[in-house]
């Protein structure tokens, strides 16, 4: 029987909404930016970081991954954060997340005491996660969230191996195209899919072998990332390159983190998607702080020329 592992493509880690007067998620907002966005990339990734996963409750959490199931329809790719920091937290948040409409689980590695996680203790944590549900799981490397704990290519490719049909793909938010050069060797599309983290690395590891990209930029302008991966696989590999090029510089100023992203998308993707007051809506969620207003113009010149752009595809 066929592997499902998630379609190659452009993948949204999406942004959330909240609203400014109570704190709470505005889903009218969210429902609005799930259906923009589900008609321009290939799948969404919801509760993944840049959703602020880890600050929302678990009724939160369940109800954002049913808010996008009921936006996109039943049978768009949805891969929904199950993060947690013990195997049973986790264990708890996938079978939340497939009872909400979720296609793969994306799990980082338990890593709150970072001294003590060790290689034994992530071989065990996934082990345990992928025999204990079966929603299939995308590996999460991302060692700016987890105590620097980094995952190497030969890790990630025995947890695979050792749990095959489980274990199904990675994200790979370390920026490393040397590890998927490793793992597309070792491991077939047709049972594991290879996405780099990021949209500014996006042509180098479809070069060696990736099946695209989970990249919050994509947030911004999903648009013109997808118009990357879309020349690249033609084999309009000049043409690719130079939007590319474009897209990367475009991107730096949101290379900061979540609060950077989020004010992008209010100016931006946010508007595209017909949601009003956007920048209001897209404030990080307490006690984190919004951009100042050095930021807030940087954004606005750096990504001026990509979004007219954007707005012409």
């Amino acid at each position: 029987m066929a592997i499902k592992v998630p379609q190659a493509g452009v993948w949204t880690p999406a942004v959330t909404f909240f609203d400014p007067s109570t704190g709470s998620i505005d889903l009218e907002a969210q429902k609005k930016y799930f259906v923009y966005l589900s008609k321009h990339v290939t799948g969404l990734v919801v509760l993944g970081s840049n959703a602020e996963a880890f600050l929302l409750t678990r009724e939160e959490r369940i109800t954002l991954v049913k808010t996008a199931r009921s936006a996109v329809g039943p049978s768009y790719p949805l891969i929904v954060g199950i993060s947690g920091y013990s195997t049973i937290q986790t264990l708890e948040y996938a079978q939340d997340a497939k009872d909400a409409g979720a296609d793969f689980g994306l799990l980082l590695p338990a890593s709150y005491y970072g001294g003590a996680t060790s290689k034994e203790v992530v071989n065990a944590f996934f082990d345990e996660v992928a025999q204990g549900t079966d929603l299939p799981i995308v590996i999460y490397n991302f060692p700016g969230q987890c105590n620097g704990v980094d995952l190497d290519s030969v890790t990630i490719a025995a947890i695979a191996k050792r749990n095959k049909g489980r274990v199904v793909g990675v994200k790979l938010t370390c920026g490393s195209v040397a590890k998927i050069t490793r793992l597309t060797a070792e491991l077939s599309p047709e049972e594991f899919t290879t996405f780099g983290g990021q949209s500014d690395f996006l042509i180098g590891g479809l070069a060696v072998g990736s099946q695209g990209c989970v990249a919050a930029f994509s947030n911004v302008f999903p648009k013109t990332i997808k118009k990357v991966y879309d020349l690249y696989v033609a084999g309009k590999v000049d043409e690719a390159l130079k939007l590319h090029k474009k897209a990367a510089l475009a991107e730096s100023p949101v290379k900061a983190g979540v609060a950077s992203t989020k004010y992008a998308v209010s100016q931006f993707s946010a508007v595209d998607a017909g949601i009003q007051g956007a920048e209001e809506k897209l404030l990080p969620r307490r006690p984190y702080l919004p951009v100042g207003d050095a930021v807030k113009d940087n954004v606005k010149k750096v990504m001026a020329e990509l979004a007219e752009l954007e707005r012409s595809l």
